[in-house]
């Protein structure tokens, strides 16, 4: 049985450490979640009851070699975030964050919500001194997200979901590799699946650029073929 051998997310195939990540105009982004094999991505509404040492090694791993995590304001809280060695990026169309959550107790270290201009206004002072607000207009576009991120030197981010975010990022094409981990738990239920959304508009192609194995759990990194 083989062991974990990491990889650095936003590196392609045959490319080198000089030309990680980067895209004209917004960063490179990994998509990380962990399914079932019949596709629940939770056990009793979170995501750790299917993992095992090696799917928090290589998730360690992969928010290690980002800029950034970029997360929904659901699972932030269904997983009760704390701060992280890098700027945890929320977004919330509502600004539905409880400000006395893990999330905002480290002052140093002061995640940045995107919201909509009605909920800046209405909710934004609730995080004045914990969070930095930015206001994206009628709707959180992942794209202009990217694009802030961008302006702030950012290179490479980690995608954490939801499904409904994770949606919005494949539907707007801005996903260019996936990290997925493949529990051997069977869940049931009608619980959610990696994606929970409208129809992709067009094919949305992933290329299988290595598959891992480790405590009976497959790690799959896909590619997006552009």
């Amino acid at each position: 049985r083989s062991s974990i051998v990491p990889w650095s997310p936003g590196v392609a195939p045959g490319a080198s450490a000089g030309h990680q990540g980067g895209l004209p105009g917004r960063p490179w982004v990994t998509l990380v979640m962990i399914t079932s094999v019949d596709g629940a991505i939770a056990i009793d509404g979170v995501s750790g009851g299917l993992g095992a040492p090696s799917d928090h090694q290589r998730f360690v791993a992969a928010r290690r070699q980002a800029d950034a995590i970029i997360v929904g304001a659901s699972t932030v809280r269904i997983e009760d975030y704390q701060p992280a060695t890098v700027p945890i990026i929320v977004i919330s169309g509502s600004l539905s964050p409880d400000p006395k959550a893990r999330l905002f107790s480290d002052p140093d270290n002061q995640p940045i919500l995107f919201t909509t201009d009605q909920a800046a206004r209405t909710r934004g002072t609730d995080f004045d001194g914990i969070a930095e607000v930015i206001s994206l207009g009628d709707s959180g576009d992942p794209a202009r997200v990217l694009a802030d991120l961008d302006n702030r030197g950012m290179r490479t981010v980690v995608l954490e979901g939801g499904p409904t975010l994770n949606s919005h990022f494949l539907h707007a094409d801005l996903v260019d590799e996936m990290l997925i981990s493949y529990s051997p738990l069977v869940a049931g239920g009608t619980g959610s699946r990696l994606t929970n959304g409208d129809p992709m508009p067009d094919e949305r192609r992933f290329t299988v650029d290595r598959v891992l194995l480790a405590d009976d759990l497959l790690f799959a990194r896909y590619l997006r073929v552009r």
